[in-house]
Formats: structure tokens, C-alpha cells, sequence
């Protein structure tokens, strides 16, 4: 063996030797470096850190608050609408029991004029009066119209249907025959009612007078032309 090789084997473990101290005193010293304190970064970093958090639990509690304000605001609106559409529909209702607005649908019409020959020595009882359209009026209300118009007069509350002299007034407009009678509600049951044995059709037939009714699926009935005054009558609070 030579002289070289001898020197070379034992310089070969010193190296070895001092490199593994060298590893071991840097894995020492990353170990104690773990497990030493917190520096002041660390500690500022984790107060930050909680303070998000804290940040974060504030504002879900926000985000539920106003949650519910907005889950109440969309009921209220909900109910809100409910009771504006309810009060719509009465309005609408109110509207065309008081004739203030045209409608139309399934109902009748009833033509009515003067006998072309009145009875002999009576020649009045041939006459259509007030009072033949006033009680059809009546009749066709207890069979369900809902609107009525004579003439195209609108017939509501305040209507009064009269004789002045030889003619006849609706809403205080003059009207003269043929008479035409239009109202709204179940054909079946408003031409009954007039037509009953011993009605009102039947007394009018009789006397020579000329009655004619005809069912329609569609008829309309106009509005009021003219809204009486109210002068006294006001409503109690």
C-alpha cells in the first residue's frame, strides 16, 4: 500500500466526521429554534388574526340582521299587495253597483212598446208607464242583474223612474218606446222572473202591450251618464 493511500483513508473520515456534526449542530439549532418564543411578528400576526375573526363573527351577525329586516320588508310588502289588490276588487265592485263604470256580460234584453191596438174605450191601459218599467226593474233585481239600463240610462240607487205628463223620465232624461231593457246576470233566471204566470210580461200581454225578451251571451250595460249631487247625506266616521 502506498504511503498516499494511507493518508487519504483517515482525512476521508475526518471530513465525513465533520460533516455530520456540522448536520447535526444545524438540526440542533433548527430545533431549538421551533420551539423558542414567538418573535414580535408572530405576535402582531396573531393579534391580527383574532381580530379578523372578531371582525367576522360582527358581521355575520350583521348579515343575519339584516336578513330578517328584509325577509319582514318582503312580507310586508307581500301583505301590503294582498290588501291593496282586496281593496282594488272592492273598489271595482263598489264601482259597478254605483254605476260609475260600463260593464258587460251573459244577461238579457227586453224590448218593450205600446199596443198597436190599445183596448176599446180603454186606449191608457195600451200604454207602457212608468210603473210597468219600474216593476220590471224590481223583478229583475230579486233574480240577480247586476247592472240594469233603460234606454241606455244606467239604472242604480238613485234612479227614479217617472211620468211627467205623457212621457217618461230615467236619471231625469226623457225616453219614449220602443222601450229596451238591458240587464247583466243569468239569462235563465232573469227571463223567469219576468215571465212567470201572472207576472208583470203577462199582465203587459194582456193589456195588447209588446214584450220581447232575448237571451245573450254578451250584452253591455253603460255607465252612468250623470252622478246625482249629494247635498245632505254624509258618511259617519
Amino acid at each position: 500500500m502506498r504511503l498516499a493511500d494511507r493518508w487519504e483513508q483517515p482525512f476521508a473520515i475526518v471530513v465525513i466526521c465533520f460533516t455530520l456534526g456540522f448536520l447535526i449542530a444545524v438540526q440542533v439549532r433548527a430545533l431549538n429554534s421551533s420551539q423558542a418564543p414567538p418573535t414580535r411578528r408572530v405576535s402582531v400576526l396573531i393579534d391580527r388574526l383574532a381580530s379578523a375573526q372578531e371582525e367576522i363573527r360582527h358581521l355575520r351577525q350583521e348579515v343575519d340582521r339584516l336578513r330578517a329586516q328584509l325577509s319582514g320588508y318582503e312580507k310586508a310588502m307581500a301583505e301590503g299587495k294582498t290588501a291593496t289588490e282586496r281593496l282594488m276588487g272592492e273598489l271595482h265592485r263598489l264601482r259597478i253597483l254605483a254605476g260609475l263604470t260600463k260593464v258587460r256580460g251573459p244577461g238579457i234584453i227586453v224590448r218593450v212598446t205600446d199596443a198597436p191596438k190599445p183596448p176599446p174605450g180603454i186606449p191608457a191601459e195600451g200604454i207602457v208607464h212608468d210603473i210597468d218599467l219600474l216593476t220590471m226593474v224590481n223583478e229583475l233585481r230579486n233574480a240577480g242583474a247586476e247592472a240594469i239600463a233603460i234606454n241606455d240610462q244606467r239604472v242604480v240607487a238613485t234612479t227614479a223612474i217617472r211620468c211627467v205628463g205623457t212621457l217618461i223620465t230615467v236619471n231625469g232624461v226623457t225616453i219614449s218606446p220602443p222601450y229596451e231593457i238591458v240587464a247583466i246576470g243569468d239569462p235563465d233566471k232573469l227571463t223567469k222572473a219576468l215571465t212567470m204566470p201572472g207576472g208583470i210580461v203577462d199582465g203587459l200581454r194582456q193589456m195588447g202591450i209588446v214584450v220581447h225578451i232575448t237571451r245573450y251571451s254578451d250584452v253591455i250595460v253603460p255607465s252612468l251618464g250623470v252622478t246625482p249631487p249629494l247635498q245632505f247625506a254624509r258618511p259617519i266616521e
